[in-house]
């Protein structure tokens, strides 16, 4: 009836060969397992995730203008010659900007993430 086994080739090659459609809350334990080997169809809005976050909060934080030139006067302070004041004082103003702005996107996405889990709950296979 069914094959529980992986789809081989590419993903479009598969469905030429054959679809089949069945309701997500089906009893079969075969159809179950079957469905279990396609990804999901849940829809995130959330802009990161818990791996995504450092790299991308820095990948956005860094295309600000303001930032760079504190991290290049940061920088510079390290070089003797042009050193205005110790090298370590001058890490504090842009580690402290770039800390409390990955606070506060952490905290602008966290009601989205729980929005997220609300609409779709536990059954993600479901067609509403």
């Amino acid at each position: 009836m069914y094959s529980l086994e992986r789809p081989t080739g590419t993903y479009k090659e598969h469905l030429k060969k054959r679809r089949t459609v069945v309701p997500s809350f089906t009893e079969d334990e075969e159809l179950k397992q079957l469905l279990k080997l396609y990804q999901s169809n849940r829809i995130r809005t959330t802009k990161y995730s818990f791996l995504s976050f450092l790299p991308k909060n820095l990948f956005e934080q860094l295309h600000r203008f303001a930032n760079i030139y504190f991290i290049f006067l940061a920088a510079l302070n390290f070089i003797p010659i042009v050193e205005a004041f110790q090298p370590e004082v001058s890490l504090i103003p842009i580690v402290l900007v770039l800390s409390v702005t990955a606070v506060k996107d952490i905290f602008e996405d966290h009601p989205v993430f729980i929005v997220d889990r609300l609409d779709k709950g536990p059954n993600e296979w479901g067609l509403t």
